[in-house]
């Protein structure tokens, strides 16, 4: 039997795939294709800097050093204080490939907001705490 906060196994594996997804997306230097797993007024919080829907979203990416790699683990799943949300938190390590090969560059958790319902989920919100 599940908890409130308990979220079903499918809705699970969702979240996961998009969060996937986002960081493949973001590691091809896709970034149409990133913003587009985002609802219109979506927003990531980085470093207490907002960015503000998809276009403001995709002119943060493209100040991202590339290529770059995510690593993402422990994954917490759960249904959100408000109708038609889940939450997602997770540790993260990502880094960039320099001439002298490739070093993991920041350690930090993702908090994840995301809407709508079964496999139609987008991020609404991506918090991005450093560790």
């Amino acid at each position: 039997m599940l908890t409130s906060k308990e979220v079903a196994v499918e809705t699970d594996l969702t979240v996961r795939r998009l969060i996937s997804r986002y960081c493949q997306l973001v590691d091809d230097r896709d970034f149409d294709a990133a913003v587009q797993l985002f609802t219109d007024d979506g927003r990531v919080r980085v470093r207490d800097t907002d960015h503000h829907g998809r276009q403001a979203i995709r002119a943060w990416l493209d100040t991202l050093p590339g290529p770059t790699f995510h690593h993402v683990t422990n994954m917490v799943v759960s249904y959100g204080s408000q109708p038609n949300t889940v939450h997602a938190v997770s540790d993260f390590a990502a880094g960039f490939k320099t001439e002298d090969g490739w070093s993991t560059s920041i350690l930090g958790r993702y908090h994840d907001t995301f809407v709508g319902s079964g496999r139609e989920l987008h991020f609404s919100q991506r918090i991005v705490t450093l560790r």
